[in-house]
């Protein structure tokens, strides 16, 4: 699977009439130090797809921009079922008032209009607290201890309870199962995994 070398910090996920809207929201989030993906900022080709999944799998926080169109965008609410199945920190975006705040599936997460897209931003960046190169190191060990590949954890909460259980123990410090999630898939992009066994897995 070919990957894309940016490592993401949000993932907005919008219809393609908000195209320019996301534009505007990524923008704030870039100015505030956080790398964004959004679908104007990859160049369409074949494998648009992957590159689109590929971010989301990897970004810590994702921002989902509600509007008329939000609800008639197939590809919008999968890339919501999919963040939500991993865990991952989401926050609605409403665009104009008159659209009104979302019900259903996207009531229990947390809904700012766009004029509070500061109180987003801080809000992801207290989640996103670094870990230290000692704290690295220690997680890097968990999982050569666990021995499930990084793209698999997102599917075992047991594994990721084991990893943030054992993380707590070694490091006196509390981080769920995800975010430890997010470390290493960053970690992975960098080369800095080591190699699990084949006979492993």
């Amino acid at each position: 699977m070919a990957t894309t070398a940016k490592i993401y910090d949000v993932f907005v996920s919008h219809s393609s009439a908000e195209r320019e809207t996301a534009e505007v929201i990524a923008k704030s989030l870039e100015a505030a130090g956080l790398t964004t993906f959004h679908l104007g900022s990859v160049e369409h080709s074949d494998k648009l797809s992957e590159a689109v999944w590929e971010a989301l799998a990897d970004s810590f926080a994702v921002i989902a921009l509600v509007s008329p169109e939000f609800r008639d965008s197939a590809n919008v609410m999968l890339e919501i079922g999919a963040a939500s199945a991993w865990n991952k920190p989401i926050y609605v975006i409403v665009k104009e008032p008159e659209s009104a705040f979302p019900n259903g599936v996207l009531r229990k997460y947390p809904a700012y209009p766009l004029s509070r897209l500061d109180d987003v931003i801080a809000a992801i960046k207290a989640g996103m607290e670094p870990l230290t190169e000692e704290e690295r190191g220690v997680l890097t060990d968990i999982y050569a201890k666990i021995a499930v590949p990084a793209d698999l954890l997102s599917q075992s909460s047991k594994s990721l309870g084991e990893i943030s259980q054992e993380f707590r123990q070694r490091t006196k410090k509390a981080y769920p199962g995800e975010r430890l999630l997010y470390e290493l898939l960053r970690l992975r992009k960098r080369g800095g995994l080591p190699r699990l066994s084949a006979v492993q897995h």
